[in-house]
C-alpha cells in the first residue's frame, strides 16, 4: 500500500535517506508496524471483545470520534496519503460483516464537525450493506 500513492512513496524514501546515523540495515520505511493490536481493535471497535480492550486501551474511555474507524472512504485517503498511517486490513473484513454496524448502539460520540458515529460508512455499490460489501 505505501507504494501505490507516488507522492507518499516519495516522502516515506526521502525520510528513509535522511536517517543519517543509523547504520543501513537498520534504516526504515515505516515508524510503526503495520500489524499490531492497536489496528484489530480500530476496526472491531463495535464487536465485543474488542469494545472493552479499546476502552482499556483508551484509558477508559473510547478514543476521539475523530480517530475512531466510521469511514471507510476516509480510511482508504488515510492510509493511501499519511506517512503514519500503516493499517493493514484484518481479515474480518472478508468474514464478518458485524464488524461495520454499531448493533449494541454503543456511545462512539460526534467528530468536530458534528458528524454522530455508529456504523461504518460504506461505499456507494454495498447500498448501505455490510452484507453486501463482504
Amino acid at each position: 500500500v505505501g507504494a501505490l500513492n507516488p507522492d507518499r512513496l516519495a516522502m516515506l524514501i526521502e525520510r528513509y535517506n535522511d536517517l543519517d546515523g543509523f547504520p543501513e540495515e537498520q534504516k526504515f520505511l515505516y515508524g510503526s508496524h503495520y500489524s499490531s493490536p492497536g489496528v484489530v481493535l480500530h476496526y472491531m471497535l463495535r464487536q465485543e471483545p474488542f469494545t472493552s480492550m479499546h476502552i482499556a486501551l483508551q484509558s477508559g474511555r473510547f478514543d476521539c470520534p475523530d480517530r475512531l474507524f466510521f469511514d471507510l472512504a476516509g480510511c482508504w485517503r488515510s492510509c493511501l496519503t499519511s506517512t503514519s498511517d500503516v493499517k493493514e486490513l484484518i481479515p474480518e473484513f472478508f468474514t464478518c460483516p458485524e464488524i461495520f454496524t454499531n448493533t449494541n448502539n454503543f456511545p462512539l460520540g460526534e467528530t468536530q464537525d458534528y458528524k454522530q458515529i455508529s456504523n461504518v460508512e460504506l461505499p456507494p455499490w454495498a447500498k448501505g450493506s455490510p452484507h453486501e460489501f463482504v
